[in-house]
């Protein structure tokens, strides 16, 4: 059984409709268990428990994005400053951001998974000279529902090339990619012969990246999840 210790909420916020964002209060001696982009907590609120990704890199806080719709999302997503949790050490192998550098990186992240994928996008401008290209796919159904809207001029500054995708942009003024993030890939075509991917997204959006990466000669051994 995996161990649960007392934490607090230390503030939230609305990134979305549908997603909030929440920083944690960890006790002293767990926030160093975060080690590597990628990984998650188990968390408890109230009688509700379930699996959330750090949002954030490794460092001296720890945040989660939390998708309503779900007996604990919306138990976590109601938390105000100072409301009581239950949080496990950091788990999972994360994302192989180590074994990486020197590489290109191609992110994609659909829906709520942009979560560890904003935690690989703060590990890799924190120490952009080690990484080559790197583009991050994000796809979203509306416009309105992408998460961390604010950050994206600071990502692309920092050297992470955007590809925001919108799967239904009717009654929109998007002009931006359409359809799924698999399909602005094979639109884009980037080289992969220096090439590692990190995916996180449902079983349908993984699987079709997987495939269109497959197709522009990317090995399977260099397409990584979170999990």
């Amino acid at each position: 059984m995996t161990a649960l210790h007392p934490a607090s909420v230390r503030e939230s916020w609305d990134e979305t409709a549908a997603l909030r964002g929440v920083r944690l209060e960890l006790p002293a001696g767990l926030l160093p268990s975060y080690r590597v982009p990628g990984q998650y907590v188990k968390l408890r609120a109230g009688a509700t428990e379930g699996y959330f990704a750090f949002a954030n890199a490794p460092g001296a806080v720890a945040e989660l994005l939390v998708k309503r719709g779900s007996p604990v999302g919306d138990a976590v997503a109601a938390l105000g400053p100072g409301a009581a949790v239950e949080v496990s050490e950091a788990q999972g192998p994360g994302f192989p951001v180590a074994a990486s550098e020197g590489r290109d990186l191609l992110l994609f992240a659909a829906g709520s998974g942009i979560t560890p994928l904003r935690a690989v996008v703060g590990h890799v401008t924190a120490a952009r000279a080690r990484f080559c290209r790197v583009i991050l796919f994000y796809g979203q159904r509306r416009p309105d529902d992408f998460a961390y809207r604010d950050e994206h001029p600071r990502w692309q500054a920092a050297g992470v090339e955007l590809v925001p995708v919108v799967s239904n942009p009717e009654g929109t003024s998007w002009s931006g990619d359409t359809g799924h993030v698999q399909d602005a890939l094979l639109h884009l075509r980037p080289s992969t012969e220096r090439a590692v991917a990190f995916l996180c997204g449902m079983k349908p959006m993984v699987a079709g990246v997987s495939e269109a990466l497959a197709s522009l000669g990317l090995p399977r051994e260099r397409v990584h999840l979170n999990y």
